[in-house]
């Protein structure tokens, strides 16, 4: 076997080879930019863990559906797994808020027949811990995930809210300092079908929702219960957009 002698190579070799392995050592250092330290470099981050992180999010959604209608008469379903009584509408919502204050507003405008409807949604609080005192981003949600009622598929929600809102119709005040939750999650409803596929029994630990999209829902609800209805309450305003832009 021929035997390489070092007087083969030049000193330019030799010093490429020095800054290489300068390079190799000074990247197994702890601390170094770029070395994943334990398994940090593979978990979900908390917003805040990011240094150049605002706070600030806003986003509008268009392509506004009702599920059923504001005129709806008990018994009724304003969840709708099935996708048979979605209602498409003029209208739209915007998103501004400040995830770190708990402050901000949300504004849903829509018609239905002859009636303008405008939520204002703009004081928020948190009752739980994940809701992080009113508007969170980053978490799991409803379904198995241990977080809020089963009422829909436990699904990631990049950002939420939850809190009061009041409701106008025809520029008039229909409810007052209502119950609201709005989420900017994943998507619930097959594209084609418009169903929630849920509740279904699955053999994998994710939600029955699709992470290839993204859709804001709205609910607003009252305090007084009525079983007749689904949910279970005596109002359950509930919207969502497909259409979501971040700004």
């Amino acid at each position: 076997m021929h035997k390489v002698k070092p007087a083969m190579f030049g000193s330019g070799f030799c010093l490429a080879l020095f800054i290489l392995l300068l390079i190799g050592s000074l990247g197994a250092e702890p601390g170094q930019f770029g070395t994943p330290k334990g398994d940090e470099g593979t978990r979900i981050f908390k917003a805040t863990e990011h240094p150049n992180y605002s706070g600030q999010f806003r986003l509008t959604g268009q392509g506004t559906v009702l599920v059923g209608s504001m005129h709806d008469l008990s018994p009724w379903d304003h969840l709708d797994y099935a996708g048979k009584r979605l209602n498409p509408v003029p209208g739209r919502i915007l998103i501004e808020v400040d995830e770190r204050a708990n402050t901000g507003l949300v504004l849903v405008d829509f018609v239905e027949g002859a009636d303008r409807y405008r939520i204002v949604f703009d004081r928020f609080a948190g009752a739980v811990p994940y809701q992080d005192g009113g508007i969170a981003t980053r978490v799991y949600e409803h379904g198995d995930s241990g977080n809020g009622d089963p009422l829909y598929p436990k699904t990631w929600l990049y950002l939420a809210g939850w809190g009061k809102a009041d409701v106008f119709k025809n520029d008039s005040l229909l409810l007052k300092d209502y119950a609201a939750h709005f989420m900017v999650m994943e998507r619930s409803r097959d594209p084609k079908t418009h169903e929630v596929r849920y509740p279904t029994k699955r053999s994998l630990p994710g939600g029955e929702t699709d992470p290839a999209g993204m859709e804001i829902d709205l609910w607003v609800r009252s305090k007084d219960q009525n079983t007749m209805n689904f949910p279970p309450y005596e109002t359950f305003i509930h919207l969502y957009w497909e259409e979501v832009t971040w700004r």
